[in-house]
């Protein structure tokens, strides 16, 4: 894939549904400050950056040189330069995955939070930082989706109450006036 001069970076839903309910965005902290132990801080860059990317251009074409010298990665983009293992990380770790054309990547929208597996082999630090993001995006989700469920409540709701006979229908005569 390194070897096009020009690359394409598509975002994608997650594939496994889960991560897609409870995952990281890209720009999250968590990305930076956990997933950066895993996949090294030129995969965590680039993944940061996709997002602000795709407000220009989805998918988002960038010159392969001009990206690998954007993240000091130097000049060369052939099969052993750093950011062919820096593109390569980010798919081996399940946060992209190679393009159907081969012409550059889709990238998953969110990352998963890290596994039990990963943070045993990760720094205190970074398992302090696990623990310290992972509940509070967990509770915000939870309440994001109690108010999403609420919401739909609602909305079936007034849905039933629209296509309900009129009241005119169910109530004698005399209930109606005033």
């Amino acid at each position: 894939m390194t070897d096009l001069k020009v690359l394409r970076f598509t975002p994608v839903d997650h594939p496994d549904p889960r991560v897609g309910r409870i995952g990281f965005d890209l720009q999250d902290p968590y990305v930076e400050q956990c997933w950066s132990a895993v996949i090294g801080p030129s995969s965590t860059l680039v993944l940061r950056r996709f997002p602000t990317m795709w407000i220009a251009s989805v998918p988002a074409e960038i010159d392969a040189s001009e990206m690998a010298r954007s993240l000091g990665l130097g000049e060369s983009v052939g099969d052993r330069s750093r950011f062919t293992g820096t593109l390569d990380r980010i798919v081996r770790f399940g946060l992209a995955r190679p393009a159907h054309d081969g012409t550059g990547l889709d990238v998953y929208r969110q990352v998963a939070p890290l596994s039990e597996r990963q943070l045993s082999r990760l720094p205190e630090w970074t398992q302090a930082a696990h623990d310290q993001l992972i509940v509070p995006h967990l509770e915000r989700l939870s309440t994001t989706t109690t108010q999403q469920s609420t919401v739909a409540d609602v909305t079936a709701m007034l849905d039933r109450i629209q296509h309900s006979r009129p009241l005119a229908a169910h109530a004698p005569a005399h209930a109606l006036q005033p």
